[in-house]
């Protein structure tokens, strides 16, 4: 796979979600987090290889939240990330399936509010204040 054809499927999934929009309620320049780190990355295969975008409405956030998570309940370790915006503020979790120097805090649950493919998982997560996807860095 070219390094356009990855990117295109990524924009299109961005498009599907309105990712832009999105991130214009919550405050986030999306130019700036996410298209152009999109469109400057080198990878010929995509960083979000056996990950997927996805929005899903929430019982307390009133934006709802936006999600990069694994395809499939993980077996090996991987990050997880949302963004959203609380009473507290903007948040951007990055969530690993294993401890990492920086966690702050940790999650295990089951709920509506979550993909499936992450519930029942001990996450450690950190809330990080950089808003472009890790895998753009």
């Amino acid at each position: 796979m070219s390094s356009t054809t990855w990117k295109l499927e990524v924009l299109t999934r961005w498009a599907e979600l309105k990712v832009d929009e999105y991130c214009e309620k919550l405050g986030i320049d999306f130019a700036a987090n996410f298209l152009e780190p999109l469109t400057n990355c080198e990878a010929i295969e995509s960083p979000f290889k056996n990950l997927q975008f996805s929005w899903l409405k929430n019982s307390v956030i009133e934006h709802g939240v936006l999600h990069l998570h694994p395809i499939q309940t993980p077996t090996s370790e991987v990050t997880w990330e949302e963004w959203f915006i609380h009473t507290d503020g903007l948040h951007h979790h990055v969530l690993r399936n294993y401890t990492f120097d920086i966690a702050t805090d940790s999650w295990l649950g089951e709920d509506e509010d979550h993909p499936a493919q992450v519930c029942n998982i001990q996450w450690y997560l950190t809330n990080d204040t950089d808003m472009r996807p890790t895998a753009l860095r």
